[in-house]
């Protein structure tokens, strides 16, 4: 199932039995949990709630076998997954779960899916998948998150601000927070106020940059590349990002190229689940003849400082350089 049919399914009340939510963006999905748990009513909702930290099966039939205190339903969520006995003692019991018990696994991160037990509940289409945001995806939530808050925002200017701000929705909901009260309730976030207000995400700007290049699309690139700097970011600190990308994308690439599963590399990779899942996706996409290519690239990019610092050559010129590279070799 995905997240936009979870939150149909909660909206209109017809979510039952057990559900598996895991993904690296988080923070839609303690949203969807604070979705389910505003249905319950806020005089009884402490006594109907049960959190465990732990998937033992005997603790976990006993929460989901006790009755609702006053009301139509009770919520267990789980922050662990079964494994072993616990797993199929728990497949075993869910068909006999109580109708009035909603049972959710809430797990930080990727999920293990090739397991068992998720195995079992995707079959039930009962594994929900907390991906990180498009930048389409993106765009759209900050519009409906826009008519909540009161203020409007067009289209072209959402896209504006995930461009500057990045995919990630805590630090989106962040700045969309800064930029609302900025203008004031009822009123227009502007490409301006959005220009003034907003801290760029150099990291998903830079990004883009080189996933651009990675995929054979120079013009694109370089276009982005010189919005980055007129924008006022400095060539060593873009190279630098672009560096560390690039040394990311290559070691996600190794593992790929190891058999390595995808949830395994994703949790190894240094940095936030919501960038290794994008170093993921552009490693996964790397052409055989684009590897060499793109450890060559960044040698090169990781030279300009002292290239610059002993005067043998310009960092703008030096980045240009290092990024033709990918394209031309």
């Amino acid at each position: 199932m995905d997240r936009n049919s979870f939150f149909n399914a909660i909206k209109e009340n017809r979510l039952s039995g057990a559900y598996l939510m895991h993904g690296s963006e988080e923070y839609i999905k303690d949203s969807a949990i604070s979705a389910v748990l505003s249905q319950l009513d806020a005089a009884t909702r402490q006594l109907n709630v049960d959190t465990l930290e732990s998937a033992e099966a005997g603790a976990l039939t006993l929460a989901c076998d006790a009755l609702p205190f006053f009301a139509e339903r009770r919520v267990v969520i789980c922050r662990a997954m079964p494994k072993d006995s616990d797993a199929k003692a728990i497949l075993a019991y869910l068909p006999k779960m109580p109708e009035t018990t909603l049972l959710l696994f809430l797990l930080r991160g990727e999920a293990e899916i090739k397991l068992a037990f998720p195995k079992a509940l995707a079959r039930e289409d009962r594994v929900v998948a907390f991906d990180p945001l498009s930048e389409s995806e993106a765009a759209r939530w900050i519009g409906q998150r826009a008519k909540r808050r009161g203020v409007t925002i067009l289209p072209e200017n959402a896209r504006f601000f995930v461009a500057l701000a990045g995919t990630d929705c805590a630090c989106l909901a962040n700045e969309f927070e800064k930029l609302a009260c900025y203008v004031g309730d009822g009123n227009e976030i502007t490409r301006e106020a959005i220009a003034k207000v907003t801290t760029r995400d150099l990291d998903f700007i830079v990004f883009s940059v080189l996933d651009y290049f990675l995929a054979e699309k120079p013009e694109d690139g370089f276009r982005a590349l010189d919005a980055v700097l007129k924008d006022g970011e400095k060539p060593l600190d873009v190279a630098r990002v672009l560096g560390d990308k690039a040394k990311l994308t290559l070691e996600a690439r190794n593992r790929i190229d190891r058999k390595e599963q995808k949830d395994a590399i994703i949790k190894a990779l240094p940095c936030s689940p919501g960038y290794a899942y994008r170093v993921y996706e552009a490693a996964r996409r790397l052409k055989s003849a684009q590897v060499p290519r793109l450890l060559a690239a960044t040698k090169m990019l990781v030279s300009i400082a002292p290239l610059q610092f002993t005067g043998r050559m310009k960092a703008s010129d030096a980045l240009e350089r290092a990024l033709m590279f990918l394209v031309t070799g």
